[in-house]
Formats: structure tokens, C-alpha cells, sequence
């Protein structure tokens, strides 16, 4: 990769936009086309409407503001492609090396085109893990979409200062979680799931028609399917207790779903919420194990030290101490053997998330140029801190940990 030049000289950025929908505009890149349409010159490059994502006519007129903006708007009736594996994956790579940008950065799916675009190339992706639950709008800048819980080289110095920084807030939100003593024996009931053997807890991923992710997902069952097939692969072993994505609980059609888990004597269907808590929250902390995907999901395992099978083309930590094969997992879980993720690693991993890597495109003080030249950067620390403070007081303020 060559060397990123320096945050404050002015620099060519291309947002390179696929998989964007008009919320993502709205709240996520159009701020960064304000911010750093100050300082720099933006491009854009994005296909027209097509299965909720692309630009179009309301994006368009929202930045009618900004003059000095480029867009390119691929409207060929190859278009749609561009989402998953442009027809034309040559010219489009062709194009972006002429237009030569020194910052190139993406909301798609296909992470194997943009790797062949010059400069800086990063993803968006979704920046909200639960269960600190920042807002939605923050981000992560990443390189693939779903390597989940990698921790950055660091001097151990660095990582006992990370821990002890979020330590209250991460020791308070534990406290506050923490299911009472007869909880699970009361909800159980209330759900009739049996206790008497284990719970393996699957919170199902996106169906949504704009989430061109899926096509990372190893085999391409739907999630009625998947049910199905794991139901009849652990017979009477464990219970398999199913959370649906909040957007397929809003947005697609669930008898398929409804079907698959009324076919299944051992599957039980959660409803979208627990209680105070969304239902993939309140089971995590009393599930025996939990299968994870290419979801976000894995954090609350992670948090809640849930052993975790994870079925996904990408990386995990190794902290995180994920199954790689299904049957070793169930065997261990209900030789009640299973490994845990690393206590420590993820307290440490958290931290990193919320203080190095996660990024709000509405803080003033979050410099994205200077996160992709410093991707790791102690010196930025104290001030993200001051932001969890501002935006997650309950758990992060000064008089809520004194009181906490």
C-alpha cells in the first residue's frame, strides 16, 4: 500500500457507494461528504436505485449544496452487479485507477473488487456491537467485512491502559445484566423451553433484500432452512432457542420461519423483545452456547462468556476461542466442556472497539483521515472517552461509575 499522505494536505477521497441505502446516506456518508468536502476533493461513485440501495434523485438533491461534489452515477444495465461482482470488474477497477484517489471509501459487499483500487481502501461497516450499544450511526473502518474480534499489536502497557479505562463501565454493565438468581427458571417456564438439557441460542442474520452481505454466508440457506437442519442435526441433545434480526422482524415475511420452528420439537422462536432487554440480549445471558454467523452478534457472547460456534468465511480472534466444526461444539457443550472466550481479551478487545476503533461521523473531534493514517492511536483515547461520556452516560460519566 503506498504511504497515505499526511490528514492535513488536501487529498482526492472516492466514496465508492454499491450497497449504500438511503439511511446510510442520510446518516452516515452524507455528514462525511459535508466534513470533508471542506478540506478535500470528493468524488462519488455509485450505481442508480436498485433493491433499496444506490443513488438517486433524494440523495442527489440533498447535496445540491455542495457544488464542488462529483458524482458518477452507474446507470448501465449491468448496474445491479456492482453489488455482489461487477459484469465489468476491469473497467470499473480501470476507472477508479484514472481517477486516481488517495482514499477510497466503500459501502459494498464485494471486498474482492475494491482490493485492486489505488490509495487507502476501507469499508464502512455497522459500528454498534450490544451490548454497550453506542448510536447507530457510528462505524468501524475495516479492510474485510466480517473479521470479528481481532486485537491490534499493542505493547502490554497499551492494552493494561485500555482495560482500565473502560473497567467501571465494563464492570457496571455487568452488574446491571446479570440475570437474578431465578430468572432462568422462570423464563424458561414462561417460554417452555425444558431445562433439563442445554440451550443453544441462534440469533438469525438479515434477510432483508438490501443486504448484499448474505453472499458471504457459507451455503446459501435461507434461515427456515437452517433451522430446520439444525433442529434435526441435535435431535433431543440441546434445545435450539431462535431470535429473529429486528429488520426481518420489520421487514420480511416470517411464516416460512413460523413454519419451519412449528415443525420442530426442540426449537423455540423468541419474541422480538425480553422484558427491558431485545430477546438476543436477554437469552445470551443464559444460554449454554451460541451460533454465530457473520453477524455482530458474537460480542454478546464475547461479553457474557458464552462458548460460541461460528460459522463464517472470515476471521475470528483467537481470543474468542470459537468452534470451527459443529459437532465438537455440541459434544462439549453438553459434556458441559465447552471452551469460553478469554475473560480478559474481550474486556480488552471491547475497549479497543470503543476507544481506538469505533467512529462517529458527527463528532467533531473524530479526524477520519488521521484514523486511516493512525489505526491504532493511543493519543486519541482520553477524548474517545470523553465522548462515551457524553453519549452513554449511564455507563460511562463520572457520577454514574462513582455510584455505580
Amino acid at each position: 500500500m503506498p504511504p497515505l499522505p499526511h490528514p492535513e494536505q488536501r487529498q482526492r477521497i472516492l466514496f465508492y457507494l454499491p450497497m449504500v441505502t438511503n439511511w446510510w446516506f442520510v446518516h452516515i456518508v452524507e455528514p462525511m461528504l459535508r466534513r470533508l468536502g471542506e478540506a478535500h476533493d470528493i468524488h462519488v461513485l455509485a450505481p442508480a436505485p436498485w433493491r433499496g440501495t444506490g443513488i438517486g434523485p433524494e440523495e442527489l438533491a440533498r447535496c445540491a449544496d455542495l457544488p464542488d461534489l462529483r458524482w458518477y452515477i452507474m446507470d448501465g444495465a449491468d448496474h445491479p452487479s456492482t453489488r455482489t461482482a461487477p459484469e465489468d470488474a476491469e473497467g470499473l477497477i480501470g476507472f477508479v485507477r484514472d481517477l486516481a484517489p488517495d482514499v477510497v471509501l466503500c459501502r459494498t459487499a464485494d471486498h474482492e473488487t475494491v482490493r485492486h483500487f489505488p490509495g487507502t481502501v476501507r469499508l464502512l461497516m455497522e459500528g454498534r456491537y450490544e451490548p454497550f450499544a453506542p448510536p447507530p450511526r457510528w462505524i468501524l473502518l475495516t479492510e474485510r467485512p466480517h473479521d470479528h474480534g481481532l486485537l491490534n499489536e499493542m505493547t502490554s502497557d497499551q492494552a493494561d491502559r485500555l482495560r482500565a479505562m473502560l473497567a467501571p463501565a465494563w464492570q457496571r454493565l455487568q452488574r446491571s445484566l446479570a440475570p437474578a438468581p431465578d430468572e432462568r427458571g422462570a423464563l424458561f417456564a414462561r417460554l417452555g423451553i425444558p431445562e433439563d438439557r442445554p440451550l443453544l441460542l441462534l440469533p438469525l442474520e438479515c434477510e432483508t433484500e438490501d443486504n448484499f452481505f448474505a453472499m458471504h454466508r457459507p451455503g446459501t440457506k435461507p434461515n427456515a432452512a437452517l433451522v430446520r437442519e439444525l433442529s434435526a442435526q441435535f435431535g433431543e441433545r440441546c434445545t435450539l432457542v431462535v431470535s429473529n434480526h429486528p429488520l426481518n422482524d420489520a421487514h420480511v415475511d416470517a411464516a416460512s420461519l413460523i413454519e419451519a420452528v412449528g415443525d420442530c420439537d426442540n426449537v423455540v422462536l423468541l419474541p422480538p423483545r425480553i422484558g427491558m432487554h431485545p430477546a438476543t440480549l436477554a437469552m445470551a445471558r443464559l444460554a449454554d452456547g451460541m451460533l454465530v454467523g457473520d453477524s455482530k452478534t458474537f460480542a454478546l457472547a464475547a461479553f457474557f462468556g458464552v462458548p460460541m460456534y461460528r460459522h463464517s468465511r472470515f476471521d475470528s480472534g483467537a481470543w474468542m476461542n470459537a468452534y470451527a466444526t459443529l459437532e465438537p461444539f455440541v459434544a462439549d457443550i453438553t459434556a458441559g466442556t465447552a471452551r469460553r472466550p478469554d475473560r480478559e481479551a474481550a474486556q480488552l478487545w471491547f475497549a479497543q472497539y470503543l476507544l481506538n476503533d469505533g467512529f462517529d461521523p458527527l463528532a467533531p473531534e473524530d479526524d477520519l483521515l488521521a484514523r486511516l493514517a493512525r489505526p491504532f492511536d493511543p493519543d486519541r483515547w482520553e477524548a474517545a472517552l470523553a465522548r462515551l461520556e457524553r453519549t452513554l452516560p449511564a455507563l460511562f460519566a463520572a457520577e454514574a461509575q462513582a455510584s455505580g
